[in-house]
């Protein structure tokens, strides 16, 4: 008997960058030199691999849909912060400007491309690629994770325990984003295992994993999947009682990080989101443009905003100290978009939403990309993962997912395009014989 074993070279590609996109953070983390500052450019990478991409699509008309009007607004909303940058002339540097553009567009440009690809990757391979990993990554994660609890194996973000647990983040430097790597894997399995006692096996592992980052924004994800399949015993339909249960049950689980991060007024992140309302009031309506406010090329050049808003003296946000100065997305997307923009970028989100709630797949794998996104827009509020590696994974694996609904949308509907046709048929045969 000859095995068969069979290369789909796009596919391994664009699962390679999914691999990739964590592997980066865990080098950049523990690893300095030039080798480390290449693996930081993955994600960038993986944006100009999907641009091209998206050119190809775009030539043989294949991106349509919510696809096509994603494309639309994202194009309207980068042109809109050039313009800003024009109209404000807070920074004259069009090198920062672009790299900023490109983080925006690094979000939503992945989310198309494997979406669109997945709709025709018929074996999934691009899941069948992964899952493996996935599971080792899981396992693995898990010993180290009890094993962090009572050795300090550095693996942890401090001696400081939060809930009487060690904050735990394996090899990749950051709790919350590791909790989201660990939920990524667990969709990957959940799309190609089929025995439920393995999908029992790895949910409790990865919700272990989960507990102990200790992270108010991954708990959120997590808390919204078990609320989610709780409701969904008999349909995964979403009511408005549903969502006001989802809404009430992620603020009860994040109120320790509401404390932390938003009830204190004084905090840099709570300090970056009043001043980005007070620039978005100040370069009313277009806002100040990229690189001028909450961004990586902003803190990386010192934006002068800072500077006029005496951002020098506050500890987490100065010169010397800039700790928190690109670690508030939304504080950014007010400020460098204004008001206008801001709906762009609202809608962008909707328009990602939109696929995500009409996942077709299990329950299983619709309740976990629901709640990923969910715990993704939540940490935009006061986390700039969003705009990281991990929020680029995150987003081409709920693409990913997406296309892979959408085609077995397009199967369901096949069959039952041919079971009318056989419904018919007979029923001319009955009319015949008669």
């Amino acid at each position: 008997m000859k095995l068969r074993f069979s290369i789909y070279p796009r596919e391994l590609l664009f699962a390679f960058f999914i691999f990739m996109l964590p592997l980066s953070l865990a080098v950049e983390m523990n690893f300095s030199g030039s080798v480390a500052s290449y693996f930081a450019y993955t994600d960038e990478v993986l944006c100009i691999l999907c641009s091209i991409y998206l050119a190809y699509f775009m030539f043989k008309h294949k991106i349509k849909g919510t696809n096509f009007v994603t494309l639309v607004i994202l194009i309207i909303l980068i042109l809109l912060g050039f313009l800003s940058n024009i109209v404000s002339g807070v920074i004259n540097d069009w090198f920062p400007i672009i790299v900023d553009a490109i983080c925006l567009a690094k979000i939503f440009v992945p989310f198309i491309i494997y979406r669109q690809i997945a709709v025709f990757d018929k074996k999934r391979m691009i899941a069948r690629y992964l899952v493996g990993i996935s599971k080792l990554l899981i396992i693995v994660g898990t010993f180290f994770g009890i094993l962090t609890q009572f050795i300090d194996l550095g693996m942890s973000t401090g001696s400081d325990k939060r809930y009487g647990i060690v904050p735990y983040c394996f090899i990749f430097g950051n709790q919350g984003r590791y909790g989201y790597i660990i939920i990524c894997a667990l969709l990957f399995i959940f799309l190609i295992e089929k025995s439920k006692k393995k999908l029992l096996f790895y949910e409790i592992l990865g919700l272990a994993n989960v507990i102990l980052t200790t992270k108010g924004v991954v708990y959120v994800s997590f808390a919204c999947y078990i609320i989610l399949l709780l409701m969904w015993r008999k349909d995964t339909k979403l009511s408005p009682g549903k969502i006001a249960v989802l809404g009430i049950g992620s603020v009860l689980i994040s109120t320790t990080q509401i404390n932390t991060y938003l009830a204190d007024f004084e905090s840099p992140r709570v300090t970056l989101i009043k001043y980005g309302f007070v620039t978005a009031n100040n370069y009313f309506p277009l806002g100040s443009g990229f690189a001028t406010y909450g961004s990586d090329m902003a803190a990386e050049y010192y934006s002068t905003l800072y500077k006029l808003y005496g951002f020098q003296k506050i500890w987490g946000l100065s010169i010397d100290y800039p700790m928190f100065l690109n670690d508030c997305y939304m504080g950014m997307v007010f400020g460098q978009f204004g008001y206008f923009g801001t709906i762009l970028f609202v809608l962008l989100v909707i328009l990602v939403f939109i696929p995500i709630k009409n996942i077709v797949l299990d329950k299983r794998t619709k309740a976990l990309a629901f709640s990923l996104f969910i715990g993704i827009v939540v940490s935009a509020i006061a986390t700039a993962i969003i705009k990281s590696s991990i929020g680029v994974m995150i987003f081409a694996t709920l693409g990913t997912i997406c296309g892979y609904s959408e085609q077995q949308l397009e199967t369901d509907d096949n069959i039952s395009i041919i079971n009318n046709r056989k419904t018919v048929t007979r029923l001319k045969m009955k009319v015949k014989n008669r």
